[in-house]
């Protein structure tokens, strides 16, 4: 609607991002360098960015460690194995159970150097952000960004946020922290760990995990902040209608497999092989699973009764899908297949019918009889942000 010169960030006043939605947080509210007029990612080169990085931060194969202890002990066991196997080739081809036992010492090795270690590294991670946000700080995203992760040591979520870090010198951190930070997911990467120094000498300590464990869904965090900046109260009954009035929020799920994914339960005293390993063999984690989806739904059933209890329930537009597939919500399968079809999805998803939460069961069920689909609801909600930022920068242009 306003040309190929149009960008994101040109139209929101805060952006919010969660995981890997902090990364696009970051794109697209920082100059893209490959973008000779300095401007910020556009939509398009976002999805490049994934088909052509994502294969570097999760490789097919784990990257190789440096010599642990864990190593260490593993080659000692197996060339003690290997030892009692003797040099007598005439023995080993009548008693192949040595070698049946190595292979299987090192089956388990691997197993235990996995609990042990996150299962990739970030060493490539952090080379794909640099080269994308270089030595940019928190305050200097184009637009006000609002990104969640949570320090394990003190056990506390915490919020990183462009106007906090324009206020105080320890909110204000090097954007390559944030990202690792909020993207820090448990088992697949490291935590991420870091400090700031502030100009009179003090200091702040950071010891961050995956912001999904604070905020899956980080849309009602960022009402929330958006409502203090703003002095709004949308909790209360007298004022939500004004209050809603103000803010125009547009959700982007990344997919959730709740419509397929059924936990086994034939009785009730669950222990820890339930919890944690009865999903091992389709990739599932039971405990993980009903963490993530509590978070992520209870945001999005108070947000869908906020807006629709008052008449600025176009107000609130949220896209998502419940229909992925375990093998579809992988999240470390960098494959070219997994990713194109991933693409596939979100597209197809634009023809499907706008579709809010029923409280009831959980799932997506389809609002204005299914005659409204996402794609006519993202051009109309697109409409007004047009609208109103011509009728700001009139506004500018007038005092």
């Amino acid at each position: 609607m306003d040309g190929p010169e149009a960008r994101i960030a040109d139209y929101f006043d805060f952006i919010a991002g969660t995981s890997t939605g902090g990364l696009v947080t970051a794109m697209l509210t920082s100059p893209d360098p490959q973008d000779p007029k300095n401007r910020p990612f556009t939509a398009q080169n976002i999805i490049k960015f994934y088909h052509h990085e994502s294969p570097m931060i999760f490789p097919p194969q784990r990257s190789k460690r440096s010599t642990s202890r864990v190593d260490m002990a593993a080659r000692e066991l197996c060339q003690a194995i290997e030892d009692e196997e003797g040099d007598d080739e005439e023995e080993e081809r009548m008693d192949v159970r040595p070698r049946s036992l190595l292979s299987w010492v090192e089956k388990v090795i691997q197993l235990v150097k996995y609990i042990i270690h996150a299962k990739y590294e970030d060493k490539e991670l952090k080379q794909v952000i640099k080269a994308m946000v270089g030595d940019r700080k928190l305050r200097q995203t184009l637009t006000n960004v609002i990104i969640p992760s949570f320090d394990v040591k003190l056990l506390q979520p915490k919020v990183f946020s462009t106007l906090k870090a324009s206020r105080d010198d320890l909110e204000d951190a090097p954007l390559l922290d944030v990202c690792l930070s909020t993207s820090a997911a448990p088992l697949y990467l490291p935590l991420h760990i870091f400090e700031i120094k502030s100009a009179n000498g003090s200091s702040r300590e950071f010891n961050m995990t995956d912001g999904g464990v604070a905020a899956n869904n980080p849309t009602l965090l960022a009402i929330s902040e958006v409502s203090k900046e703003m002095g709004l109260d949308i909790g209360k009954a007298d004022d939500k209608s004004k209050d809603c009035s103000k803010l125009l929020v547009l959700s982007l799920g990344t997919g959730s497999t709740k419509r397929y994914t059924h936990m086994n339960v034939t009785y009730s005293d669950w222990g820890p092989f339930e919890w944690l390993l009865q999903g091992l063999g389709d990739g599932s984690i039971p405990i993980v699973d009903v963490l993530m989806t509590a978070n992520d739904a209870i945001a999005d059933m108070y947000l869908s009764g906020l807006f629709q209890a008052t008449s600025f329930k176009d107000n609130y537009l949220r896209i998502q899908t419940d229909t992925l597939t375990i093998t579809e919500a992988a999240m470390d399968n960098s494959s070219t297949d997994h990713l194109e079809n991933l693409e596939k999805i979100g597209n197809e998803l634009l023809t499907k019918p706008v579709s809010t939460v029923n409280l009831a069961t959980g799932l997506l069920e389809a609002t204005h009889n299914g005659a409204v689909t996402n794609e006519a609801a993202l051009k109309k909600f697109a409409k007004r942000l047009v609208d109103e930022r011509r009728h700001r920068r009139q506004a500018q242009r007038s005092t």
